[in-house]
């Protein structure tokens, strides 16, 4: 016997996501219908005072971009990571993830990931795949970026990376060999995340995305994978700053463990003593994508390396959620025309309405943030 259809709404509490209320326009220089052009893959974004540094993460370097005349973001100007650090890959694609800014520092983190052959890139028969080139892994050392640059304000009050000011000099965690960086072979020998390391990003393997700094020796890496059961994994890199600019690992990173209900970190941002995080899918999909706000985080410090507090965040609002297309991937603070703070969010995968490749322009989404 069939029985009449009825509504099951005990669980039916999945909320509406909100919308912006506004956009920011930004102007780039170089030709924006090349795929590998920067504006169609800001992964990371940070604000130096009124300077917007953005990131693609198919990138070599920074974007830097000052506002202009009607209130765009334009006056590009490109910086090279390897003009300010010693990599050991400068012309392999670093995959940055992460910016931050903090006592006029940029801190870059690349994403530290295994990545996998696409075989639409073979110019092969369509839906033929090559399962030998599938299976073999990309070397993960030019990803393996962790590093901090010094900012100099000019005349006008900009934000300019530089190499070195006096006793501020440019710098980042070894690059090695094997496992691509010293943070690479803690996390190797880690029971935790060292299996991940073995797979590729997206597919349960090593992936950070993100990055928030607390002062010269805290910073936070988010992980977009792996999720553990259903917990996000925050790592906190203990750094120790050398006189020659050299950041130095006394020692494994402390993981924390995060409830953002089964996704993983895809952004994060200081907020004061707060951090904010951008949650979203660990694989390569469309999905549920949300700003969540963990209180009082700089000044609760990791306590122990082997029993973990398990943190729930609040959780603010939902982000809208497009079909392969507008994957949020970098969020920042800004004030807007009427002086009240916005949450900034760039996306990878933008939706070509937002895009202008002739003129070499995006926009990006203002939100309003619960205070």
């Amino acid at each position: 016997m069939t029985l009449q259809p009825q509504a099951f709404t005990r669980t039916d509490d999945l909320p509406t996501p909100r919308e912006p209320v506004g956009h920011v326009k930004l102007l780039f220089d170089g030709d924006a219908t090349d795929d590998e052009h920067p504006i169609h893959d800001i992964s990371a974004c940070a604000f130096g005072g009124e300077t917007l540094f953005v990131a693609g993460d198919e990138a070599h370097g920074v974007e830097r971009l000052t506002p202009g005349k009607y209130g765009w973001f334009e006056n590009h100007v490109r910086y090279p990571l390897k003009e300010f650090i010693d990599l050991k890959d400068p012309e392999e694609e670093i995959d940055i993830e992460g910016l931050a800014i903090h006592d006029d520092w940029l801190w870059v983190t690349g994403s530290h990931s295994r990545t996998r052959h696409d075989p639409r890139d073979d110019g092969a028969e369509p839906d033929c795949i090559d399962l030998a080139k599938l299976a073999d892994l990309k070397d993960t050392r030019p990803r393996c970026v962790l590093a901090r640059i010094p900012l100099l304000y000019d005349e006008d009050g900009f934000a300019v990376p530089i190499e070195q000011h006096g006793d501020r000099k440019a710098g980042l965690v070894a690059q090695k060999k094997d496992h691509g960086s010293k943070l690479g072979r803690y996390l190797a020998k880690d029971p935790l995340i060292g299996p991940s390391m073995r797979m590729a990003a997206k597919e349960g393997g090593l992936d950070i995305e993100g990055i928030a700094a607390a002062g010269p020796t805290r910073v936070a890496l988010g992980l977009r994978g792996p999720v553990i059961q259903t917990f996000a994994v925050l790592l906190e890199p203990r750094i120790e700053p050398k006189d020659s600019g050299k950041l130095h690992l006394p020692g494994k990173p402390h993981q924390r463990l995060v409830d953002l209900g089964g996704l993983g970190i895809r952004d994060l941002l200081a907020d004061g003593a707060n951090l904010l995080i951008l949650a979203g899918p660990t694989q390569d999909l469309d999905g549920r994508c949300a700003i969540y706000r963990w209180t009082n985080w700089a000044n609760e410090e990791p306590e122990n390396e082997e029993t973990v507090r398990l943190h729930r965040p609040e959780r603010l609002f939902d982000l809208p959620v497009k079909l392969e297309a507008d994957h949020p991937e970098g969020i920042e603070f800004m004030t807007d025309d009427d002086g009240k703070r916005r949450l900034l969010v760039f996306y990878d995968s933008p939706n070509p309405d937002r895009l202008d490749t002739e003129d070499g322009t995006i926009l990006a989404d203002l939100f309003a943030i619960d205070e």
